[in-house]
């Protein structure tokens, strides 16, 4: 150092920090010995139809303002990226503003859902409520499981981990839980005056329908509210006995933000895929197919095969006929966000035509959620 020379104009080198706890990691980066940028990595069990998979759930991104536009938020990304597959994810989630994470891998693949209706159609004098108690913990937990058991993007909610409903319908609103008595039922509402807003529903039989009905009814009347609305994706069961009702259904499909994923091992991922690939082909126009394709991404490549009415995942096979795609695609297919012969249409996709009933089978389209309780 030049004689004169003042240190502490000095810039250090920045230094990445990776800081473990009990199922979530912190990424920090240091730079002039503070902590200029952050991210959570959240280690989570999530359903991909039938499937559990690992999943990294990204969260509390954030840049000091001082230090924005200079590539840390990439440097710590990056960083989460390989802590994942060091770890041993299979994929990774995160709920992102637009036009940004794409650069890294992410697609977009859980739209947002919700209906809303008039207060005056809600069915009355039949609600049987009571405030959510602690009691109740393990009741909503099995209605959870079996309601969401082939959602693909649903959380697996262990009963050792679950942190109870943390949020209504956006990231800093407060629940009102209501649980329908006899352990029916559950409702979760925004806890304002303001309106009358359902984050999460659940029901240990469509014969409590009409009941959870008439409580969303009853609390847009105890507050004045002459309209409701409910987060949920359009083919939940109770959202379709809603139908009777009259409703408006509103679905938003992002184009590069909102709820996103992509692949981190795509081996992995797909080993544990065999079981719900068999069932998706099985409940198919295709249940008769027999073959083998491979797949080929960024990520690597993964091969299939059809026999007697199963799916094996393995190495691909000398010969098979090929599939390339990025896996921001792939994912995008694998959630159902997309249909296959929407994919296949684009630039840098090769999907042979003779396969695309094979692909709309294994890759139909659905209506991947993730309940705003479980949001990071």
């Amino acid at each position: 150092m030049k004689e004169g020379t003042n240190s502490s104009r000095i810039c250090q080198v920045p230094e990445l920090r990776r800081e473990p706890e009990e199922g979530v990691c912190a990424i920090k980066l240091f730079s002039d010995g503070r902590e200029v940028s952050h991210l959570y990595v959240h280690d989570l069990k999530v359903q991909v139809g039938g499937a559990t998979v690992r999943a990294g759930g990204i969260g509390g991104v954030w840049t000091h303002e001082e230090y924005r536009r200079r590539g840390f938020a990439r440097r710590v990304l990056e960083d989460a990226l390989d802590y994942m597959r060091e770890e041993g994810h299979d994929l990774s989630l995160l709920f992102g503003i637009p036009d940004f994470y794409h650069r890294f891998g992410y697609a977009s693949a859980l739209p947002e859902c919700s209906l809303s209706l008039l207060e005056k159609d809600l069915p009355k004098d039949i609600s049987d409520f009571r405030k959510y108690a602690e009691g109740d913990r393990n009741a909503v937990l099995d209605i959870y499981k079996e309601n969401n058991r082939l959602r693909t993007g649903s959380v697996v909610r262990r009963p050792d981990t679950w942190r109870g409903f943390v949020r209504g319908t956006s990231w800093y609103v407060d629940p009102e839980v209501w649980v329908l008595k006899g352990g029916r039922g559950y409702l979760v509402f925004d806890a304002t005056e303001e309106h009358t807003a359902v984050a999460e529903v659940g029901y240990s039989s469509p014969e409590a329908f009409p009941w959870l009905a008439a409580g969303v009814g009853e609390r847009a009347r105890r507050h004045g509210h002459g309209e409701v609305k409910l987060e949920m994706p359009p083919d939940h069961p109770f959202a379709i006995f809603l139908r009777r009702y009259g409703c408006r259904t509103l679905q938003v499909f992002p184009r590069n933000g909102g709820g996103m994923a992509r692949i981190v091992n795509l081996e992995a991922l797909f080993s544990k895929l065999s079981g719900e690939l068999s069932r998706r082909l099985r409940t198919s126009h295709m249940a008769d197919w027999e073959g083998a394709i491979s797949i080929r991404t960024e990520e690597g490549s993964v091969g299939i095969r059809a026999e007697g009415g199963g799916v094996e995942v393995g190495p691909t096979q000398p010969g098979a006929p090929e599939v390339v795609l990025p896996q921001a695609r792939l994912i995008q297919l694998l959630f159902g966000y997309r249909a296959a012969w929407d994919v296949a249409s684009e630039e840098g996709v090769f999907l042979p035509p003779e396969f695309l009933p094979v692909a709309e089978a294994l890759f139909p389209q659905g209506y991947p959620y993730m309940w705003w309780s479980d949001r990071f």
